[in-house]
């Protein structure tokens, strides 16, 4: 089965009004631009591939030793991936603050999972101090490949900034359809009260 680790956004609905704001602002056509699901909303933090049921099993009880308290996340800019000039998703960034946060949470879950079914997180060396080269973002939109004219999409774009107290962790399955991924929850991590 296909798995990562992800946060799910619990106040949707701002999203959704983003979403919205901009569909209205750039005249988005949906059968090119592609909101995602408000059930489909999440930071993912680490995505795992393709596993078998026992390395399944081997991951959640890794990761039934992370421990965490509940943390606040501020969206506070948008980007899209991989230029302005030719979208093919358009996503919510975080906050330095934020940022922060899920990065060590980010460095904490890949030193469990790295302890017995060997992922490791990727890493570039700075001197001698290894440095996660994870970027958390939120994935609002997806350019359908198919696509063959120009979308420009300004970074600029002015939202209302808000936040989200974050208090789960999962552990999701991914399947993929032809009208998109099914996401299921398969372990959930809860913060500490």
């Amino acid at each position: 089965m296909r798995i990562f680790v992800a946060i799910d956004i619990p106040r949707v609905e701002k999203i959704i009004h983003i979403q919205n704001q901009i569909m209205k602002e750039y005249e988005f056509d949906r059968h090119y631009v592609r909101l995602i699901n408000k059930y489909n909303l999440h930071l993912t933090m680490m995505f795992l591939g393709e596993k078998t049921d026992f390395e399944v099993r081997e991951i959640i009880s890794n990761l039934e030793s992370l421990t965490f308290d509940p943390f606040e996340i501020r969206f506070a800019n948008i980007g899209c991936f991989p230029k302005n000039s030719e979208p093919r998703v358009i996503w919510l960034g975080l906050d330095n603050q934020s940022s922060k946060k899920l990065n060590d949470l980010f460095d904490a879950i890949s030193k469990l999972l790295e302890k017995d079914i060997g992922y490791g997180k990727e890493t570039q060396h700075n001197s001698s101090e290894e440095k996660s080269v994870y970027v958390p973002h939120l994935t609002i939109f997806r350019i359908n490949r198919h696509f063959k004219g120009r979308i420009s999409f300004d970074p600029n774009f002015q939202f209302d900034l808000f936040k989200d107290e974050i208090n789960q962790i999962k552990l999701k399955q991914s399947m993929l359809t032809a009208d998109g991924p099914i996401y299921s929850d398969l372990f959930t991590i809860n913060a500490q009260a």
